[in-house]
C-alpha cells in the first residue's frame, strides 16, 4: 500500500538549483515540486533567492529513490 502525502527532501540553495533538481527528477519519472523554505516573501525581496533556500517535495512513496537521485547528481558535480 502506498503512502499518502508529501515529504521534503531536500533544501536548495535557490529557485535556479532547486528547478534544475525538480527536472532531473522529472526525466526518472518522479514528480517533484517546489516551495519557498520560509514564509511566502523572500528575505531579499526577490522570490527563489532567499536566505531560507527552496525545498524540494516528492511523494512520501518515492521519496528515498528521489534522494538517492539527487545524491548521484551531487556527486558528478563535485
Amino acid at each position: 500500500m502506498k503512502e499518502a502525502g508529501y515529504k521534503k527532501i531536500y533544501n536548495a540553495e535557490n529557485i535556479i538549483e532547486a528547478e534544475m533538481l525538480v527536472e532531473m527528477l522529472k526525466e526518472n519519472g518522479i514528480a517533484a515540486f517546489t516551495q519557498e523554505a520560509s514564509s511566502s516573501v523572500s528575505a531579499y525581496g526577490v522570490a527563489g533567492f532567499g536566505i531560507y533556500g527552496v525545498d524540494i517535495w516528492v511523494s512520501v512513496d518515492v521519496a528515498e529513490s528521489a534522494l538517492k537521485i539527487i545524491e548521484e547528481i551531487e556527486k558528478s558535480q563535485e
